[in-house]
């Protein structure tokens, strides 16, 4: 927006001095034009002192206060460059009816809606239908109403500076955070408030990183693996920590201006960064990169030319990796006129959700500069009428960078404001109809279930609503942890993968959770392909008293399927198993049709059925007390057994 502003001033003064001085003290004139050649050599400073001097001489040098508006604007100063502006229309209260435009500009940047709006109507009522500045004008009512509106109903909001141990007297911004919470990542501009001597210190824009621990934010250390020399900046940390995508400029592999780039955390170490490639990158610029909780969608911002307008915000589906690690990218995807606007869309972050977005704009209803606002997604393609978060959240300053964890209670972002050193990192709870959905997760380690050992596995979340994959990640490098959202209201299905192992087999029973949870956390034991080996197949399912295969069963019957085509040599029994609710007999019936119906599935999906055989136990092997609804439900089940290898 200020350079949107600038533009505005600048025409005014050119078009000011393309005319006589309105002073005709060739003193004041000579100092004048010195005045001049320092502020366009950006001396500031020199320039100001020198005006001043020219108002000594000569008052009324009405192109003084002009360029003395030029110069606050530059500075940010803009409680000066009203008081500019209003001294020039004293001087000239009726011949340039542009500065009554730029007064208003001046007024709307400093939260002033009321004096803005009769700015812009002044202007307004001296100009005719034709007049360059009438629709902007207009525009800017409009949003000066809507301003007034957020300011009388402010919604709630308490900060809460984050401390020493991640804020220093160095500016600290663009916070992001891991799924369970207990990893941020923040960029701090190093040395933007220290000086050598008597030389200001080069600042430079590093990534740091702090872990909660006992509920106490550690000091905060460098990412040293992925800093540089150069700047980088405007991260996003995947939900698992293992994978970083952020923004780095002029860099000798850059495509444009500045690019995208990732690393990816291996045995605790990030890899060398790498350019994140076509098309996500692009001979224009590109930045400020948000991945979703799937890892499947990067949202990030380009001003590549089939945009909306200046900034928008594009998305790209990330299909893996190749053998040699560099990303696969789907073809990008504009978000469209529901999100993007003929102004600028910066800092999207997408929630854990996957369906709630956040993002700063200078063109949507605001307090002014950039606002925060959030919307929902529909389908692919559309989403909900962005709503501005509101005021206190949002200033009439530049509000940018906002995160928000999984529970969606908790959001974190950076500011000025009043106690901070410069730009500090704060927290609050964010209001109810500004959460996304809450999600929960899962953490856990594979290991092998004789040794103990780590191992490295694919571990999947499937929606058994609609088959498709939520999440695939990997156990790897020297832990075998992992870590993955869990969105709620949904039925999932678990899977846990090995080369040599058995599978393993979980089921997340969510359709009617829609607070938060406690996350699960596993140590789960991967069992190597033997005789005696057994799996629970909890994804098959049964109508009560039915042994009709429900549709959501066939999920786990297809990793059973592969499971039996990768180890061709491998025979199994399958076996039902009831509670024991009903007689004996009408039990063992069930179990063993049960088992029958898995066992011709499996048949029909091109098993040989000389490698599989069924077996009903009916309630005669329970695994848990019968006495209880959890017990009964487990001892009500399907599993297979390894019978020859």
């Amino acid at each position: 927006m200020k350079k949107y502003l600038s533009l505005i001033f600048i025409l005014l003064y050119k078009i000011s001095f393309c005319q006589s001085y309105s002073s005709d003290n060739k003193k004041a004139i000579k100092i004048f034009e010195q005045a001049k050649q320092a502020y366009q050599s950006n001396f500031f400073n020199k320039s100001l002192s020198l005006l001043d001097e020219v108002l000594v001489l000569d008052p009324g040098f009405l192109e003084v206060y002009l360029m003395k508006s030029d110069i606050y604007q530059e500075e940010d100063s803009v409680a000066l460059q009203i008081k500019s502006l209003e001294k020039a229309l004293k001087i000239s209260p009726d011949k340039n009816a542009k500065l009554y435009f730029s007064l208003g500009n001046a007024f709307y940047r400093s939260g002033k809606y009321l004096e803005a709006t009769a700015a812009f109507s002044t202007y307004l009522q001296m100009v005719d239908e034709n007049a360059p500045f009438v629709s902007r004008a207009r525009k800017s009512i409009i949003k000066c109403n809507g301003a007034s509106i957020l300011l009388k109903h402010p919604v709630p909001f308490k900060s809460v500076n984050m401390g020493e141990n991640i804020n220093s007297v160095d500016d600290e911004y663009w916070p992001s955070i891991t799924v369970d919470g207990n990893t941020m990542i923040f960029t701090k501009l190093v040395g933007s408030k220290t000086a050598s001597g008597d030389k200001q210190v080069m600042a430079q824009e590093d990534f740091y990183t702090s872990q909660l621990v006992d509920n106490v934010w550690q000091p905060s250390e460098p990412l040293s693996s992925i800093n540089t020399i150069y700047n980088e900046g405007a991260q996003s940390i995947s939900t698992d920590g293992k994978l970083l995508f952020y923004t780095a400029c002029t860099r000798i592999d850059g495509k444009g201006s500045c690019d995208i780039y990732y690393s990816r955390n291996k045995a605790g170490s990030w890899s060398v960064p790498q350019n994140a490639g076509d098309p996500v990158n692009s001979p224009s610029w590109e930045s400020q990169p948000s991945i979703s909780a799937n890892g499947e969608i990067l949202y990030f911002v380009s001003n590549r030319e089939s945009g909306r307008g200046g900034m928008d915000i594009w998305k790209c589906n990330l299909r893996g990796f190749s053998f040699l690690g560099s990303p696969i990218w789907g073809n990008p995807v504009n978000l469209g006129d529901s999100v993007n606007t003929p102004g600028n869309e910066m800092s999207p972050f997408i929630h854990s959700d996957g369906k709630t977005l956040y993002f700063a704009s200078d063109f949507w209803p605001g307090m002014g500069g950039y606002d925060i606002f959030y919307c929902r997604q529909k389908n692919d393609s559309v989403w909900s009428r962005p709503q501005n978060i509101g005021y206190p959240i949002n200033s009439y300053k530049d509000e940018q960078g906002l995160v928000v964890d999984a529970s969606g209670k908790n959001a974190y972002y950076s500011s000025d404001r009043p106690g901070s050193r410069g730009m500090d990192i704060y927290s609050f709870e964010l209001y109810k109809e500004a959460r996304p959905n809450p999600v929960s997760y899962i953490k856990g380690k594979v290991v092998d279930e004789e040794t103990g050992a780590p191992v490295c596995a694919i571990v999947e979340l499937t929606d058994l609503g609609n088959s498709k994959s939520v999440i695939q990640g990997e156990s790897c490098w020297e832990k075998g942890e992992f870590l993955m959202c869990l969105p709620l209201g949904k039925e999932y299905a678990f899977n846990v993968s090995k080369e040599g192992y058995l599978f393993y087999s979980d089921n997340f029973q969510l359709k009617e959770k829609k607070d938060i949870i406690d996350p699960y956390i596993l140590q789960i034991k991967m069992k190597k392909i033997k005789v005696g080996g057994s799996v629970i197949l909890r994804n098959v399912f049964f109508d009560t008293a039915s042994y009709e295969l429900l549709p959501e069963s066939k999920i786990e019957l297809q990793k059973l399927t592969d499971f039996l085509n990768q180890n061709n040599t491998v025979f199994i029994e399958i076996n039902g198993h009831t509670d024991n609710v009903g007689n004996e007999e009408m039990n063992q019936k069930l179990s063993e049709s049960r088992a029958k119906e898995v066992f011709k599935y499996m048949v029909s999906s091109g098993i040989d059925e000389s490698r599989m055989k069924y077996t009903g136990y009916g309630f005669t092997k329970p695994v848990s007390s019968n006495d209880s609804a959890e017990g009964r439900s487990l001892n009500r089940r399907t599993e297979f057994r390894i019978i020859k290898k």
